[in-house]
Protein backbone atom coordinates (compact mmCIF):
# COMPACT_ATOMS: atom_id res chain seq x y z
CA UNK A 1 0.00 0.00 0.00
CA UNK A 2 1.29 3.52 -0.82
CA UNK A 3 1.80 6.31 1.78
CA UNK A 4 -0.62 7.97 -0.13
CA UNK A 5 -3.44 5.23 0.35
CA UNK A 6 -2.57 4.63 4.00
CA UNK A 7 -3.08 7.86 4.91
CA UNK A 8 -6.69 7.92 2.69
CA UNK A 9 -7.72 5.03 4.42
CA UNK A 10 -6.32 6.29 8.20
CA UNK A 11 -8.91 9.86 7.41
CA UNK A 12 -11.94 7.00 6.74
CA UNK A 13 -11.18 5.57 10.00
CA UNK A 14 -10.56 8.73 11.75
CA UNK A 15 -13.65 10.45 10.41
CA UNK A 16 -15.92 6.97 11.08
CA UNK A 17 -14.12 7.09 14.89
CA UNK A 18 -14.96 10.95 15.14
CA UNK A 19 -18.74 10.08 14.25
CA UNK A 20 -18.99 7.00 16.92
CA UNK A 21 -17.47 9.42 19.28
CA UNK A 22 -19.84 11.89 18.72
CA UNK A 23 -22.80 9.67 18.71
CA UNK A 24 -21.79 8.34 21.91
CA UNK A 25 -21.29 11.63 24.09
CA UNK A 26 -24.82 12.39 22.63
CA UNK A 27 -26.53 9.58 24.12
CA UNK A 28 -27.93 8.17 21.22
CA UNK A 29 -27.53 4.42 20.72
CA UNK A 30 -29.51 4.70 17.90
CA UNK A 31 -26.88 6.88 15.80
CA UNK A 32 -24.20 4.29 16.59
CA UNK A 33 -24.13 1.74 13.41
CA UNK A 34 -25.01 -2.21 14.53
CA UNK A 35 -22.25 -3.30 12.70
CA UNK A 36 -19.01 -1.46 13.21
CA UNK A 37 -17.52 -4.79 14.40
CA UNK A 38 -16.21 -3.35 17.59
CA UNK A 39 -17.34 -4.93 21.13
CA UNK A 40 -17.07 -1.46 22.34
CA UNK A 41 -19.70 0.09 20.34
CA UNK A 42 -22.00 -3.18 20.77
CA UNK A 43 -20.99 -3.26 24.42
CA UNK A 44 -22.49 0.72 24.68
CA UNK A 45 -25.46 0.35 23.01
CA UNK A 46 -26.51 -2.62 24.95
CA UNK A 47 -25.85 -0.67 27.83
CA UNK A 48 -27.74 2.15 26.55
CA UNK A 49 -30.87 0.08 25.89
CA UNK A 50 -30.62 -1.24 29.39
CA UNK A 51 -30.63 1.86 31.65
CA UNK A 52 -33.25 0.56 34.40
CA UNK A 53 -31.97 -2.70 36.38
CA UNK A 54 -34.40 -5.76 36.06
CA UNK A 55 -36.52 -6.12 39.52
CA UNK A 56 -35.54 -9.12 41.42
CA UNK A 57 -37.64 -12.09 41.85
CA UNK A 58 -38.16 -13.11 45.46
CA UNK A 59 -39.01 -16.83 46.70
CA UNK A 60 -41.88 -17.18 48.86
CA UNK A 61 -41.48 -18.37 52.19
CA UNK A 62 -43.18 -21.82 51.18
CA UNK A 63 -40.74 -22.13 48.07
CA UNK A 64 -37.66 -21.37 50.38
CA UNK A 65 -38.71 -23.76 52.84
CA UNK A 66 -39.59 -26.74 50.45
CA UNK A 67 -36.08 -26.04 48.80
CA UNK A 68 -34.41 -26.42 51.77
CA UNK A 69 -36.44 -29.39 53.54
CA UNK A 70 -35.23 -30.69 49.74
CA UNK A 71 -31.42 -29.80 50.56
CA UNK A 72 -31.81 -31.60 53.93
CA UNK A 73 -33.04 -34.86 52.60
CA UNK A 74 -30.29 -34.85 49.77
CA UNK A 75 -27.45 -34.23 52.49
CA UNK A 76 -29.37 -36.85 54.91
CA UNK A 77 -29.22 -39.36 51.66
CA UNK A 78 -25.47 -38.69 51.41
CA UNK A 79 -24.24 -39.31 54.92
CA UNK A 80 -26.28 -42.59 55.23
CA UNK A 81 -24.47 -43.70 52.13
CA UNK A 82 -21.53 -42.44 53.30
CA UNK A 83 -21.98 -44.46 57.07
CA UNK A 84 -23.00 -47.74 55.35
CA UNK A 85 -19.69 -47.93 53.28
Amino acid sequence: MSIRGAVTELSKEIERLTKLRDALLEGSPEAIPAHTGHAAAAASSAAAKKASPAKRKTMSPALRKRLSDAAKARWAAKKKSAASK
